[in-house]
């Protein structure tokens, strides 16, 4: 039976999370003197796409998960790292993805998000990395390119079409079109639908956007 430690470094997940769940009963294990040992037929819910990151990877999704943008990408890397991003919103255990896409790496020295929320997760401060990554997205969208780099960027995480968008919002694809492309749209409450179809919550927005404003 496999250890605390044998089972973190197995799935992904840190040590201190593995005998918190154990404690908890959510994991198959024995208390054996003063240590956990986890039950040979405990199954491990580890998320898909667990390996580990490329270091060219690596560098690209701090840059996203830092500046919630994947702006400025394009291609198969664009539609990856959207992934990433949405896999790590998604995740019951964001940390444990984190710790497996960067299993083999050096902890982070900087100090944008990103790297703060990678080296959180490897010292194991699980509850703390999943309180950020789940915090409302609050978001100033005071300027039309603003909003068009918003509005494209979360599209793209929440891999959406425009036209999906557009269903999603009650609103016409040209509309989403106009937004991403920095036009104004027919209405104000026409712009309100497409963010918050995104799950992004508005603290401003353009006036330059709506047609009947300018």
């Amino acid at each position: 039976m496999p250890t605390t430690a044998e089972y973190a470094a197995r799935t992904g997940i840190s040590e201190r999370r593995v005998r918190a769940l154990a404690q908890h009963g959510k994991l198959p294990a024995r208390h054996t003197g003063r240590r956990w040992v986890i039950e040979d037929d405990a199954i491990a819910v580890v998320s898909a796409g667990t390996r580990p990151m490329s270091p060219r990877t690596r560098g690209l999704f701090l840059h996203a998960l830092s500046d919630t943008t994947v702006e400025g990408l394009v291609g198969s890397d664009r539609v990856r790292i959207a992934h990433y991003l949405a896999q790590v919103r998604n995740a019951d255990e964001p940390a444990a993805l984190l710790r497996a896409w960067f299993r083999g790496a050096a902890a982070p020295v900087s100090h944008t998000l990103g790297e703060v929320l990678v080296r959180a997760a490897m010292r194991g401060e699980d509850d703390q990395v999943a309180a950020r990554v789940r915090r409302a997205r609050r978001r100033f969208l005071n300027s039309p390119a603003r909003l068009a780099r918003v509005v494209s960027d979360e599209r793209a995480i929440h891999g959406l079409t425009r036209a999906e968008l557009a269903e999603r919002a009650d609103t016409s694809e040209g509309d989403v079109r106009s937004i991403e492309s920095g036009r104004p749209v027919s209405s104000l409450p026409t712009v309100l639908r497409i963010v918050r179809a995104l799950d992004v919550q508005p603290l401003a927005l353009p006036t330059a956007s709506v047609e009947d404003s300018v």
